[in-house]
C-alpha cells in the first residue's frame, strides 16, 4: 500500500506521489492521445495513487475534461482532485466563472484543492491585463470555500513574500513549487517558511521534466515544438552538467534495483517538508515505473551523494526564483 501523508492542516491524505495531468491537455506536447491518457489515469488509481493534479490552463481545459471522463469509472469520494485557476481569472468576477468551468469539465460539484496557478502579475504574463490584487483573489477563494465549491485553497509558484501576504488575508494550505535534484531553489527560504506555517508542499517536476529519467543525451534533446526545449535545464551549460549527473543517479539506483527516475522521485519525497511529488505520466507503463519510487527508502549516505551531484547542476543556474523555470 502506498504511503499517504497529511497535507498541511487539512484532512486530505495524499499518496506520496500524485499523477500530473499537464500532458493530457495536449497543448505544447506531442503524440498525446485521450484514450491513452484515460488508461493512464485508471492505471494510476489502481496502483494506489489517490490524487490528480491539473489546471484550467492545460490545453484550455482539455486536461480537466479527460479527467472528468476517466473518473466516471471510479468513486469520486476516493479521489482527490487538485486544479488551478489561471492568472487572468483571479479577479472577483472571473474567478467564480473559471471555477464553474473547471467543475463542469471535471464533472464534479466540488474541488478538493483549488490553487492559484501563478501570482498576478507574473513576469509579463499579464502585461496586457490590469494587475489583480492578491486581496481580491483570496477573498474570492474564501467565498467559494464557504459555499462548499472548494474544500481547500492552495498556491503555486509563490515566493515567501507572496505567501506571507496571502496568509495575512486568509488561510491556504499548500504550495506547489518546482522541485527536483536539479532545481532546488525552494530549500533556502520557502521550505522553512512552509514548515513554520504548516503549509504542505507538493513538488512538481520532480523528474526535471524528464531529464532525470536518463533518456536524454547530447544527441537527444526535446524537439523545438516541445515546451521543454525552453526550459533552462535543457540549455547549455546546465544540460551538459545534468547529463553527467544522471550517470551518478543511475549508479545509486542500481544499488537498490531502481531506475534513475525512481531514484530521483524517491530523493524528492524523502526531503523535509515535502508531502507528495507530482509525477506526469504519458501512459500506464510510465505510471508503473513512477510507482516504483514508493515502498522503499534511500539511505542517508546516498541522499547526501545525490544532493551533491544536484548541487553541481544547481551551480550552473542563476540564483533566482520560479520565474526562470521557463523563459
Amino acid at each position: 500500500m502506498m504511503e499517504r501523508r497529511q497535507l498541511g492542516r487539512t484532512d486530505l491524505q495524499l499518496s506520496e506521489i500524485g499523477l500530473g495531468c499537464w500532458i493530457m491537455g495536449k497543448s505544447q506536447w506531442i503524440n498525446v492521445r485521450d484514450e491513452e491518457s484515460i488508461a493512464t489515469i485508471h492505471s494510476a488509481i489502481e496502483q494506489g495513487i489517490n490524487w490528480l493534479d491539473t489546471a484550467e490552463g492545460y490545453g484550455r481545459g482539455h486536461s480537466e475534461e479527460v479527467i472528468g471522463e476517466a473518473l466516471q469509472a471510479h468513486n469520486r469520494e476516493e479521489i482527490i482532485i487538485a486544479t488551478k485557476v489561471s492568472p487572468e481569472h483571479l479577479g472577483r468576477e472571473k474567478l467564480p466563472e473559471a471555477l464553474a468551468g473547471s467543475l463542469r469539465r471535471l464533472r464534479t460539484d466540488y474541488i478538493d484543492l483549488y490553487q492559484i496557478h501563478w501570482p498576478n502579475p507574473y513576469y509579463e504574463y499579464d502585461k496586457d491585463h490590469p494587475e489583480i490584487p492578491l486581496e481580491e483573489t483570496m477573498e474570492a477563494l474564501l467565498t467559494e470555500q464557504e459555499k462548499g465549491n472548494i474544500r481547500y485553497i492552495g498556491v503555486s509558484n509563490f515566493n515567501v513574500r507572496q505567501m506571507a501576504q496571502a496568509l495575512a488575508i486568509g488561510r491556504f494550505d499548500s504550495l506547489q513549487p518546482p522541485y527536483s535534484l536539479f532545481f532546488r531553489h525552494i530549500e533556502k527560504s520557502i521550505v522553512p517558511f512552509c514548515l513554520e506555517n504548516d503549509i504542505g508542499i507538493i513538488a512538481y517536476s520532480p523528474l526535471a521534466q524528464g531529464l532525470l529519467t536518463g533518456k536524454f543525451s547530447p544527441e537527444n534533446r526535446p524537439e523545438p515544438e516541445d515546451i521543454r526545449s525552453r526550459n533552462k535545464l535543457f540549455q547549455s551549460p546546465t544540460f551538459e552538467a545534468a547529463i553527467e549527473a544522471v550517470a551518478t543517479v543511475r549508479e545509486v539506483g542500481e544499488r537498490y534495483g531502481k531506475t534513475p527516475a525512481q531514484t530521483a522521485i524517491r530523493w524528492v519525497i524523502q526531503q523535509p517538508g515535502i508531502t507528495s511529488a507530482i509525477v506526469g505520466g504519458r501512459n500506464p507503463h510510465q505510471v508503473q515505473e513512477n510507482v516504483g519510487a514508493t515502498g522503499w527508502k534511500l539511505d542517508d549516505e546516498d541522499i547526501k551523494l545525490l544532493s551533491s551531484v544536484g548541487d553541481q547542476v544547481m551551480s550552473t543556474l542563476p540564483d533566482e526564483d520560479m520565474r526562470m523555470w521557463v523563459d
